[in-house]
């Protein structure tokens, strides 16, 4: 019982951890300019995107209230296999969404696009792994 609690803190440790990096990180490459000249005229003057930061943390934070629910409603116990599909389907239709808006993005959406494939690859290969070794222990 007591691995199977640790194991289980593992993964919410884990994705606590990927959840503030990311949004750290979109938040932090919301202070850049956007490389891209035609956007600017002569007397432009940098303001913070605050409205569109919110939305990319709010866009990346999808995968994470989905994963809080499933453990809190036990249907990770319950239906292991479908709340593993229904994440993996969330994580791969987030990065849909930010590889189709990338093309002369503001910098915050390439942060976005970046933690988006740390995401998918840690719900792919990390993830399981995990709970492989809690399901065996």
């Amino acid at each position: 019982m007591e691995n199977k609690l640790q194991n289980n803190f593992m993964l919410i440790r884990l994705l606590l951890g990927l959840w503030l990096f990311g949004c750290l990180n979109i938040i932090y490459h919301g202070q850049q300019q956007n490389p891209y000249r035609f956007i600017h005229d002569t007397g432009y003057v940098f303001e913070y995107p605050v409205k569109g930061v919110i939305l990319t943390c709010v866009l990346f934070s999808i995968y994470f209230i989905a994963r809080g629910l499933s453990t809190f409603l036990k249907l990770d116990t319950t239906y292991p296999i479908l709340t593993y599909t229904a994440c993996s389907c969330i994580v791969i239709g987030q990065f849909l969404i930010a590889l189709f808006g990338s093309m002369h993005a503001p910098p915050y959406w390439a942060a976005y696009l970046i933690n988006t494939v740390i995401l998918l690859l840690s719900q792919l290969f990390i993830i399981p792994a995990l709970l492989h070794k809690k399901k065996s222990s």
